[in-house]
């Protein structure tokens, strides 16, 4: 019951926040100066038409990078739709996804909606939400990737759908091509058990037509595929000054540990409790099995590694926003926290962390701190709720029995 009671409140939560960025977005048009209008925005005219097929005369390198999820941002500008309403709408796919992703990880309806809630409401994700960039659809086709190989089939449809999905992946960012490996590495065995040459074939046809045609494209135009992105002495142009998140949070631990909180509040923690688990299984029982649950803390500390080569700077406001960047290595963390929660019944615990980090959303402001006195503050709103509760029900029913007893006389 009190975690149906926490999934309706953090739903109200949920709803007001969303509220407030349609009305923004529809009240404010035109996006913010910044990576929106430096090269998310020109690719998407660059789509429509019909440059991105000779990229010779490109004005920023930036303009190279891959651009599925653009393509999306170009309906938008197609549809004569506000741009600042395309990251609310990746957010609200992301809402579904998220929830259908708990479903396939057994956990309960209303835990699953509790879940998907949390993910939703990320820092890292309210903050783009009238912004134009692709990360949240980086996250979408991630979450989709992972339902779809949790459960592989012998269908052409099953194979279709994952070339499209790993296709949209490293289409939309080339992170996306470390987030494959990280992925087969847990499941290329079960998928490989129900590959055959047509299915493979099925199979090629969108992952080449959404995914590898931008990296042909920047090869045959750069001589580099992966441009401007600087590897194996290929041709580039470095953006970021060499800089990546390891070297920044080498120099500015504390820097970027402020900024992993500010982004992700107390879920950072999803990190440690991650690492401990691992640990008492692996080192503590000595027990080497591989269940969903090691296979998520697994999935998400690899794709953590990973985001340690992905580009930042020293700028505090660019530390925060890189942190993006990682949302495909939150994702399995704190559905690993949940499905812990579920295995111990702790659910109420895990809804209150849930609730008290989400409350912070309601001041529309970026005092992340905060979350340090919305934690306390969400068992004491859902005490009340289940006190309120408790004080009707016994007025219901005496008020259902006096009913009865004045029809039967």
């Amino acid at each position: 019951m009190k975690v149906r009671t926490l999934s309706y409140a953090a739903l109200f939560v949920a709803l007001y926040t969303l509220s407030y960025y349609v009305y923004h977005g529809l009240t404010h048009p035109v996006p913010l100066p910044g990576d929106s209008w430096d090269y998310h925005i020109p690719i998407a005219h660059t789509i429509l038409s019909g440059v991105f097929l000779h990229p010779s005369g490109f004005r920023l390198p930036q303009w190279y990078y891959p651009g599925s999820s653009e393509a999306i941002n170009a309906l938008f500008i197609l549809l004569r739709v506000p741009l600042t309403l395309s990251n609310v709408f990746a957010a609200v796919v992301f809402f579904f996804c998220l929830f259908k992703l708990g479903l396939v990880f057994r956990l309960r309806f209303f835990y699953s909606l509790l879940f998907a809630l949390t993910g939703s409401t990320f820092n890292v994700i309210v903050r783009w939400l009238n912004a134009v960039s692709i990360d949240i659809w980086v996250g979408v086709f991630f979450i989709l990737a992972l339902i779809l190989l949790e459960n592989p089939r012998k269908s052409s449809r099953y194979f279709l759908a994952l070339g499209f999905v790993l296709g949209m992946l490293i289409g939309s960012k080339y992170t996306g091509l470390l987030f494959i490996v990280s992925l087969f590495l847990f499941y290329g065995r079960s998928v490989w058990k129900v590959v055959s040459t047509k299915r493979f074939s099925l199979f090629m046809i969108p992952f080449s037509v959404f995914g590898l045609f931008w990296y042909l494209r920047n090869y045959l135009s750069t001589g580099n595929p992966v441009f401007p992105t600087p590897v194996l002495g290929l041709p580039s142009k470095d953006v970021f000054g060499g800089m990546n998140v390891f070297n920044v949070m080498w120099t500015h631990p504390s820097a970027m540990l402020d900024s992993a909180f500010a982004e992700y509040h107390m879920w950072v923690l999803a990190f440690v409790v991650g690492c401990a688990w691992l640990f008492y299984r692996f080192i503590i029982k000595q027990q080497r099995e591989m269940d969903a649950l090691i296979r998520l803390f697994l999935l998400g500390l690899l794709n953590l590694i990973f985001y340690l080569a992905f580009p930042t700077s020293e700028q505090s406001w660019i530390m925060v926003s890189s942190f993006r960047y990682s949302l495909p290595a939150f994702i399995p963390l704190v559905l690993g926290v949940f499905l812990l929660g579920q295995r111990y019944k702790k659910e109420e615990w895990i809804g209150y962390v849930t609730l008290g980090n989400m409350l912070i959303t309601l001041t529309l402001a970026y005092h992340p701190k905060l979350v340090f006195f919305y934690v306390p503050l969400g068992p004491s709103i859902i005490y009340w709720l289940e006190k309120h509760q408790g004080e009707e029900m016994p007025a219901r029913i005496s008020s259902s029995t006096h009913k009865t007893a004045k029809s039967n006389s």
